[in-house]
């Protein structure tokens, strides 16, 4: 995955629960235009490109925390044309990779060493302990090897199967099931 990395101090956004459709809508649009006029390649994976995710940064709130986060991610594609599909999710933790991205763009500013302890804190108040172990070559880019720590629940198992007679094994793709997303009014 590809990363945008947005300050939403700057955009005026405040990094609140209640503020969520503000936050993925800012999000989506921050990604596609960073789609648009920023291409980016995974070095040795062709099939990896383009920006899939934003992390929208902001200052902390809870106690010890390096930087807060909310974590947008895409429910559909965004269409400039079609201001409902101006929006996302929001990850509930402080994310993984996306706190591996972040740590990685500060160590490429100087702004974090390596074996420097980074607690980042999600939208919700939790926090990931993120640390970067050592610098390493990817292709012809230099990059960071990170550890994560946190905690996390099982939300659920799920099991998928392929019937051999499926008419869509692989999959099927029908008009907008977001729910409230329509380009007219609905019929009363």
């Amino acid at each position: 995955m590809f990363y945008v990395i947005a300050d939403a101090e700057r955009l005026g956004i405040e990094l609140l629960p209640d503020r969520a459709g503000e936050i993925t809508r800012a999000g989506e649009m921050i990604k596609a235009a960073a789609r648009e006029q920023l291409p980016c390649v995974h070095p040795e994976n062709p099939k990896v490109s383009g920006v899939t995710i934003c992390v929208m940064t902001g200052s902390p709130t809870a106690e010890g925390a390096s930087a807060k986060n909310a974590v947008v991610v895409s429910s559909g594609q965004l269409d400039w044309n079609r201001p409902t599909t101006w929006t996302g999710v929001l990850d509930r933790s402080p994310c993984g990779t996306g706190t591996c991205a972040r740590m990685a763009a500060l160590y490429a500013k100087g702004e974090l060493g390596l074996n420097e302890d980074f607690h980042h804190e999600g939208i919700l108040g939790t926090i990931f302990t993120g640390r970067l172990v050592r610098e390493t070559r990817l292709g012809e880019q230099t990059a960071v090897v990170p550890t994560i720590k946190g905690q996390a629940w099982i939300t659920g198992f799920a099991q998928y199967v392929v019937d051999t007679d499926d008419p869509f094994p692989e999959g099927f793709t029908v008009g907008d099931i977001w729910g409230g997303a329509t380009d007219r009014p609905l019929a009363h």
